[in-house]
């Protein structure tokens, strides 16, 4: 067991007056533990609460402290039953299974299941009130107790077909089958001359369901002489009998996967969500906010530079219907005032005869413009476009001839909609 781990057990008192303790396992066996007035009456509301014990334990726990916490085997029923692995999951799928094994209703439990083999499955249910009340006052004390589980699971650890756990007043017992309960340490003898003749097949009837025979039973605690007496003259075959403590040899073989969790689900402890850990949340916050910024930039970067090279390509383009022959310089804007400034003064410039095309463009807006050709040399513009018809290529024609420059209509053709025409402004 790894030392960090710390072993707490809630104990139940006997009499209903008493309020409940828990106690913690150390080197000196179990001490118990100082706990506040909030802690006892929340489970026990009308107990009369005494002066603590001189041995009591202030508990303080590091930061990398975990803790185990046994609670009575008296709260949780355990059982075993054949579960579909699409309803493990299911609270109330698992619990209406076993619903008529049960004397509570199955809304009011919370039901955990194990795997044992294929579909068999160990299942174990406690009340939701005694849950609601455990994780709200561990939540509230802050103890690190990743791990909830009843007193009589830890007899899972001795892989025995049949364990017992004299505890005190109490007795628990285990088998290997994946059930436990926790009884009367007088009512002992009689549960299992119960369990050991079920299990050698003796006094059942054609509706019971066939349990393996019982060859061992190991029992673990303190007898007196009578209790060994009674108990070895009848289970003297199979009983094996170890007065050593029981908690010592348990803890000492102890592994946490083969016991059952209760605080899962709707009551998992997790160790961040605990107040001292209060900043991770904000944290994972932050980290996600930041990632996303990250995305975002990254993104917007990578779209504006598709946008950006795909308008230099198309000025290239365009530079290259305007000045045929030229090549284009990588800075086309210095490159083009370059041209137009060469050509400020002269008659056919560019400049003007752009000028001049783009005051008669607005009343034409039903052309549409196809291409755009600049011969250098020759100061002419080359305008090819589409129209509806042949007059409103003749139309641009005149209004262009108003102007400082000599418009000239080349060329049209016929097409399935409308004309596609050339003109020349020089």
């Amino acid at each position: 067991m790894s030392q960090k781990l710390i072993v707490l057990r809630l104990v139940e008192a006997s009499q209903g007056h008493l309020p409940l303790e828990v106690h913690c396992w150390g080197d000196e066996g179990w001490r118990p533990v100082l706990l506040d007035e909030a802690f006892v009456r929340a489970f026990n509301p009308d107990c009369i609460i005494s002066e603590p014990a001189e041995n009591a334990l202030e508990l303080n726990f590091a930061p990398d402290a975990r803790a185990l916490l046994l609670l009575p085997g008296n709260w949780v029923w355990s059982g075993v039953e054949e579960i579909p692995r699409a309803a493990r999951r299911q609270s109330n799928a698992v619990g209406y299974m076993v619903e008529d094994q049960l004397a509570e209703d199955v809304e009011q439990l919370h039901f955990i299941c194990q795997p044992i083999q294929q579909d068999m499955c160990s299942i174990l249910a406690i009340s939701c009130d005694k849950m609601d009340l455990l994780t709200a006052q561990l939540a509230r004390l802050g103890w690190p107790v990743v791990m909830a589980a009843p007193e009589y699971q830890l007899l899972a650890m001795l892989d025995t077909e049949l364990s017992v756990w004299l505890d005190g007043e109490f007795a628990h017992i285990w088998l290997a089958s994946g059930r436990g309960l926790t009884l009367r340490r007088q009512l002992l003898g009689a549960v299992l001359d119960t369990m050991v003749l079920q299990g050698s097949g003796e006094h059942t009837n054609a509706d019971s369901t066939e349990v393996p025979a019982i060859k061992q039973v190991q029992l673990l605690g303190i007898l007196d002489e009578m209790e060994l007496a009674d108990l070895q003259s009848r289970f003297s075959d199979v009983l094996n009998v170890n007065q050593y403590s029981a908690e010592a040899q348990l803890l000492a073989s102890f592994q946490a996967s083969r016991l059952t969790n209760l605080l899962c689900g709707e009551y998992n402890m997790a160790l961040d969500q605990r107040e001292d850990h209060w900043w991770r949340k904000p944290a994972i916050a932050l980290a996600v906010c930041f990632i996303a910024q990250l995305i975002f930039f990254i993104s917007a970067g990578s779209y504006y530079q598709w946008r950006a090279s795909t308008a230099d390509s198309e000025a290239r383009a365009l530079f290259a219907e305007l000045f045929p022959g030229q090549k284009p310089s990588a800075d086309l804007r210095r490159q083009l005032n370059s041209y137009l400034s060469q050509s400020s003064g002269d008659s056919g410039s560019l400049s003007g005869q752009l000028y001049s095309l783009s005051e008669v463009w607005g009343d034409n807006k039903e052309l549409k413009l196809q291409s755009l050709r600049y011969d250098d040399k020759r100061g002419e513009l080359l305008l090819q476009l589409r129209a509806a018809n042949l007059t409103q290529l003749d139309g641009l024609v005149g209004e262009l001839s108003k102007s400082a420059y000599k418009a000239e209509l080349l060329g049209a053709n016929e097409l399935n909609k409308g004309v596609s025409g050339s003109i020349r402004l020089r």
